[in-house]
């Protein structure tokens, strides 16, 4: 162990006098050591095929310089599509609203109707239960629209004798609006 030690030492002292003695020469422009090393280096099988040359050096860099333009460009198109993402975002809550509050406007419209449908159907009852000429006079006072709806609702037999009980142009208008001319 202890000459091991003592190897290493004399090896480390070694390439510390190497260098600095390298460097003194190259200071002294006795030795080009860049170039001495780049032939040396070059002329090693083993070493040559691990180094790379200035004018590769330059080809990597100008790569280098490509891909990172390349990724800029891809930068600005991904934020442009993020923009653009937020904004389709914006429209889809903007009809989520708007579909939730036609949502909500058809359940009330269908409320509405059936709750119409019912009184209508009420109405429809009253009139089934009331003698003819009571039920021509009081529905020849409604509202045309709401008078025929009413007449619909009955049978046939029951809206024949209430129209009989009508005058006749009351009553032609009447069925004139029910379709059955």
């Amino acid at each position: 162990m202890n000459l091991i030690k003592k190897i290493l030492f004399f090896l480390l002292l070694f390439l510390i006098l190497f260098a600095m003695l390298s460097w003194s020469f190259d200071a002294l422009g006795i030795i080009d050591i860049k170039a001495t090393v780049s032939n040396l280096a070059n002329n090693t099988p083993f070493v040559k095929d691990y180094l790379i040359t200035q004018s590769e050096l330059d080809s990597l860099k100008e790569e280098n310089n490509s891909l990172k333009n390349t990724i800029s460009e891809k930068d600005s198109r991904i934020a442009e599509l993020e923009t653009q993402i937020e904004e389709l975002n914006k429209k889809l809550a903007e009809q989520n609203n708007q579909f939730a509050n036609l949502e909500s406007d058809y359940k009330s419209l269908k409320t509405e109707k059936n709750n119409r449908e019912a009184r209508l159907e009420k109405i429809a009852n009253i009139y089934r239960r009331m003698e003819p000429e009571s039920a021509a006079a009081v529905i020849q006072e409604l509202e045309n629209n709401l008078a025929v709806e009413v007449l619909s609702r009955l049978k046939e037999e029951q809206a024949a004798l209430i129209l009989e009980s009508m005058p006749q142009q009351q009553a032609a208008k009447f069925i004139s609006q029910l379709g059955l001319e």
